[in-house]
């Protein structure tokens, strides 16, 4: 999910801890508030027209401030979701987080304890070391990550526990130990972080969720990200997917999550006009999302193999056009081709399609299949 580090986590996490803190011209005034919140809607929901609008009156009330180049950075970002750096927009999207940051460490000049500079600082450094970390590149997204960790470390001392607090900690808790555990090579990197706690870190997320006023619709995206990704537990997921999808149904990302949550879930009836939508939908990454959802229901449920078979290699041929996105759709295709050639006594060629898949490693339960079927046919 591009996104464990998004704006919208960070900018609004403790708004509501420093109304009464010096120095906080944007998270002291409600209006402005409501305004930035306003903007994140129509960012959420494609409407980016009205979304460059608000930023504008926020950048004529609030000159030379850090919450304005990171609109702009996040108004681009949300154009091409999932986000990478191969993307067209992300040049000027590491532009205007550059420009958080130097705007941000500007104010920090003068007031080295100013909040609000520290959160778009942080909220900056944590966008970097994402990407950074999804094109490989783990000395440069360490380096991120580092002066994230020291950002946040130094705004907790300055706040009280909240919901809000409870959300931020919470994801702490839980990526602190599971990134990697998911991805190893960070494990050498990771000792100069506190130790995290996973089961707590669920608990904090959770009470995010249901407690908090500000971080309602980032805790639902992140939570069931976790259940879906990392717990393998769909009917988790559902819930906080549905909500969001219905909230904003311009969102194709969030239509993809859902749809892939359904499809966990197997419910099918429901999938199938999710599929539909994305099957014709004109970018790459969302196309592929809907042809190798539709093999997998002509599979299940129409059981026709020549059907699936043909969708899943007309998703990965779609995928193409976007090679360095889609990993856990490419991973579902190979596994039902996998599949498909097993059932047709080609066991060489499932094999091929199973290891593929464990190559990719984007789930366990994708994993945990393939290895099994390739037990069974050895």
């Amino acid at each position: 999910m591009n996104n464990i580090k998004s704006f919208f986590l960070v900018v609004f996490v403790l708004i509501s801890l420093v109304l009464n803190a010096q120095n906080t011209p944007l998270f002291s005034n409600s209006n402005l508030l409501e305004m930035v919140d306003r903007g994140g809607d129509f960012i959420y929901n494609q409407e980016f027209n009205k979304a460059e609008l608000v930023i504008d009156s926020l950048e004529q009330k609030l000159p030379g401030h850090p919450i304005v180049p990171m609109m702009k950075a996040m108004s681009l970002a949300w154009r091409d979701q999932p986000l990478r750096t191969s993307s067209p927009v992300y040049p000027g999207h590491e532009k205007y987080l550059m420009e958080t940051i130097a705007k941000s460490e500007k104010i920090s000049a003068k007031d080295s304890n100013n909040l609000e500079a520290m959160f778009f600082e942080m909220s900056a450094h944590g966008l970097l070391a994402e990407y950074y970390a999804q094109e490989g590149s783990s000395f440069k997204a360490m380096s991120q990550a580092k002066q994230t960790y020291n950002l946040i470390k130094k705004t907790m001392e300055h706040t009280a526990e909240s919901p809000e607090l409870l959300f931020l900690s919470g994801l702490y808790n839980y990526f602190r130990e599971k990134y990697p555990e998911r991805h190893p090579i960070y494990k050498p990197f990771v000792w100069v972080f506190k130790s995290g706690d996973v089961q707590r870190g669920l608990v904090q997320l959770d009470s995010a969720v249901h407690h908090s006023k500000i971080v309602k619709i980032e805790a639902s995206l992140y939570v069931a990200y976790i259940w879906l990704r990392y717990e393998n537990n769909a009917d988790k997921a559902r819930y906080y997917l549905e909500r969001i999808h219905k909230m904003y149904p311009a969102n194709d990302y969030f239509k993809a999550k859902y749809l892939e949550c359904l499809m966990r879930q197997k419910d099918y009836k429901s999938a199938l006009p999710l599929i539909s939508q994305l099957q014709v939908h004109e970018k790459p990454y969302f196309k592929m999302c809907g042809e190798i959802f539709r093999g997998v229901y002509a599979e299940k449920v129409e059981r026709s193999l020549d059907a699936a078979e043909r969708f899943y290699k007309r998703g990965l041929e779609t995928g193409e056009l976007s090679p360095d996105r889609g990993e856990y759709y490419r991973s579902i295709a190979y596994l039902g081709l996998g599949r498909i050639a097993e059932a047709n006594n080609n066991v060489k060629l499932a094999a091929v399609y199973y290891e593929k898949t464990i190559d990719m490693d984007e789930t366990d339960w994708l994993t945990e299949e393939s290895e099994a079927r390739l037990d069974q046919i050895d």
